[in-house]
């Protein structure tokens, strides 16, 4: 009688000590929630004479960039997504453990954390646009997508320059259809 009451004792323990190692990682609940645009605003400090106008938000606009007007007024945004994957491949690799990791490590992360978040780092283009007159951007089309990280945006020439590591590259549509199908590398070579 003895041996079986030592047996539940050990699998009861053993159940009670393994029994968390496979609960999720609870989400965390004191995350500071993102601000809307209107709250983000109120938070810039601007020189004495100087105004602030909320011209374009998310969803309409995802990690911008770089921001320009051509000319003809048109209001061009680059975007780059995929900044800093680093960070979040390195928190990846950390947690498949699925132990919760109470110190928050950063960067370096590990040399195969950088090649990928170079690898899944892309560049778009978008042309903006308001199409009710209300001075707040509307409308967002994709004008140029497929480039290398976009880290910059100047108009010239009718067209864009965007700096999109390790090229600069100028951009144009001269058939009007919404999209650059001129794509010329001026220059090559640079690395940030």
């Amino acid at each position: 009688m003895k041996a079986i009451h030592t047996l539940l004792f050990g699998l009861t323990t053993l159940v009670m000590v393994t029994l968390p190692m496979f609960a999720a990682i609870p989400k965390p609940t004191d995350a500071p929630k993102p601000l809307s645009p209107e709250e983000s605003a109120k938070l810039v400090s601007l020189p004495k004479g100087f105004e602030l106008e909320l011209l374009a938000a998310e969803p309409l606009v995802r990690q911008p960039s770089g921001v320009c007007r051509d000319a003809r007024g048109r209001l061009f945004v680059c975007e780059l997504h995929g900044y800093n994957m680093e960070g979040q491949y390195d928190i990846e690799a950390l947690n498949k453990t699925g132990k919760l990791d109470k110190v928050v490590r950063r960067i370096p992360a590990p040399p195969e954390a950088f090649r990928k978040a170079e690898e899944d780092q892309i560049g778009v283009v978008k042309l903006l646009r308001d199409t009710d007159g209300d001075g707040r951007m509307d409308k967002a089309e994709v004008w140029a997508d497929d480039l290398p990280a976009c880290l910059g945006i100047v108009p010239a020439r009718d067209g864009v320059i965007v700096a999109a590591e390790p090229d600069i590259i100028f951009l144009a549509d001269r058939d009007e259809d919404g999209h650059a199908e001129v794509r010329e590398v001026l220059f090559t070579g640079f690395k940030v």
